[in-house]
């Protein structure tokens, strides 16, 4: 089943064309780099101390990460299927809004966590991608994540991609830092990756994913830089294979609502994504 196509999203910032450009670079062209690029930014939530330490207080992460992960990745791509204003977007918008409620996360927090979506996927793409990203595609992508985080709240979001990312960077600087929960946020999730990469390079997917981190977010994280092979071996590759896909046909659209997943063998409805009961973790 194809997404439905672009409308009206109900709102005039967020444009059934940018709506159009930003599902297309996410279902379509550039589908497998968003899917590392937004797995990247969950990694990089848990450098800093405050997030990680919540992500494991819930328990979500630690102790049912595999649905955990399929709701989160559904969630999302239902918004980028649909748009935020669409019957199922918005069904999307109220979950989220009624799991995020009961927990004590700091506006900052709200803001950092919007930022990686928009800042980390596109990094990636322009390293890593066939192509970098054009002027209208950042816009659509700031357009869309910008109208998510309005949607729930995200307050004092910079007006613009560059002052986004400046004060992005600058709250990096400040917070990031190693704690406990990061480990085991770490060792729980690093198997979670090795799907994302190309095939030939699965069976390294754990030294892989670390080679892509830097410097600050391996420390923050306790994990160890990979051999000087590793890193050029892994960068190679996909460089390699960023440049076999320039001669590649654009690939169909990948997400299917609804689609069967390892955790919904038989598919899902929405009301089935998230955590139920939602488990409030102690106030920090």
């Amino acid at each position: 089943m194809t997404p439905p196509a672009a409308r009206d999203t109900g709102h005039p910032d967020l444009s059934a064309e940018h709506l159009a450009v930003y599902r297309r670079l996410a279902l379509r062209e550039f589908g497998a780099d968003l899917r590392i690029g937004l797995n990247l930014a969950f990694y990089r939530t848990f450098a800093v101390p405050a997030i990680a330490r919540l992500l494991v207080d819930t328990g979500e992460m630690t102790e049912r990460t595999r649905k955990r992960a399929d709701d989160t990745g559904l969630m999302m791509y239902e918004l980028i299927a649909h748009g935020p204003h669409h019957p199922r977007g918005r069904q999307v918008i109220a979950s989220l809004n009624r799991i995020h409620r009961v927990y004590d996360i700091t506006p900052d927090e709200y803001r950092y966590v919007l930022g990686t979506f928009v800042f980390i996927p596109t990094r990636w793409i322009d390293r890593y991608g066939p192509r970098r990203l054009r002027p209208h595609e950042r816009e659509a992508t700031w357009h869309f994540w910008r109208e998510v985080g309005r949607l729930m709240n995200v307050r004092d979001v910079p007006d613009t991609w560059a002052g986004f990312e400046q004060w992005f960077n600058a709250f990096e600087q400040a917070n990031f830092g190693h704690d406990e929960a990061a480990t085991r946020l770490i060792d729980a999730t690093r198997d979670l990756l090795a799907t994302r990469f190309p095939k030939a390079l699965r069976r390294w997917a754990g030294a892989a994913s670390d080679a892509l981190l830097d410097e600050d977010v391996r420390r923050a994280l306790g994990v160890p830089a990979p051999a000087r092979t590793i890193r050029i071996a892994v960068r190679g590759l996909l460089r390699a294979n960023a440049v076999a896909r320039r001669f590649k046909a654009v690939p169909p659209d990948f997400f299917t609502p609804g689609q069967a997943t390892r955790h919904y063998p038989r598919g899902y409805e929405i009301d089935d994504l998230g955590p139920d009961p939602v488990r409030p973790a102690p106030r920090r």
